[in-house]
């Protein structure tokens, strides 16, 4: 009988972060071979990766649309400032624009927490905590994976009351200049899969117990750069 592994989880976050160190690179070829001015090429364009993260927000799937329009308007207008479309002239009527949209989305309670419980909810997660942090839990009954993802933030998964699916599940946690939480229950069969660069991934669950046959799977695949993911049963 062939057994089929967890159900793949979609990490937004990691392909934000993969396509801006292939975009430096990039830069930089073009600037060792003479194409451009790399400083220059940065000083303008730099804007581009707060527009990046708002559109990553948004791929997320969150209800909450507010919060990821409003860094990608700031990436825009940033960006309109950089490359001289805008001048300082025009700041003083932006400004105060902003924050109307920051008190508007204030209102709004942009960033509330996934909900909780009830058929079907939290089979998948997503998280991130991008100069911010973020708690998510699931008690779902057919838990299936969740992407998170910490960029100078946090982040933190409960799974204590959740199950997962009979073939398992999988989270794919992002770390980056931030830390990532992952709280399992006793008894589940952890399996890690760790790529640190610059950072760390620890598995503080009882590796000395052997996970009964048929016990509750779960994969992790982390990547750690310049930040932490740790899998452990409490906080």
């Amino acid at each position: 009988m062939t057994t089929e592994g967890p159900s793949e989880v979609r990490d937004y976050g990691r392909e934000l972060l993969g396509a801006l160190v292939i975009a430096f690179g990039v830069v930089f070829l073009l600037d060792a071979a003479g194409a451009l001015d790399a400083g220059e090429a940065i000083g303008d364009w730099w804007p581009a990766i707060v527009i990046a993260v708002g559109v990553a927000q948004l791929a997320e799937g969150r209800k909450a649309y507010a919060g990821p329009a409003i860094v990608i308007a700031a990436g825009v207008v940033l960006l309109l400032f950089t490359t001289d479309v805008l001048t300082d002239d025009a700041w003083a009527y932006i400004w105060p624009v902003i924050l109307i949209g920051v008190g508007l989305a204030l209102l709004l309670r942009v960033g509330r927490a996934l909900p909780k419980g009830g058929p079907g909810a939290g089979e998948v997660l997503r998280a991130s905590g991008i100069f911010s942090g973020a708690e998510v839990a699931s008690s779902s009954k057919s838990f299936r994976g969740a992407s998170l993802t910490a960029i100078f933030g946090g982040v933190t998964l409960d799974l204590r009351e959740a199950h997962p699916e009979p073939e398992g599940a999988r989270v794919k946690a992002t770390a980056a200049f931030g830390g990532v939480d992952i709280l399992v229950p006793h008894g589940w069969s952890v399996a890690v899969r760790a790529t640190p660069i610059l950072g760390g991934v620890d598995d503080h669950t009882d590796r000395a117990e052997v996970a009964p046959e048929g016990a509750p799977r779960l994969d992790v695949d982390a990547v750690a750069l310049f930040g932490g993911v740790d899998i452990k049963h409490r906080r």
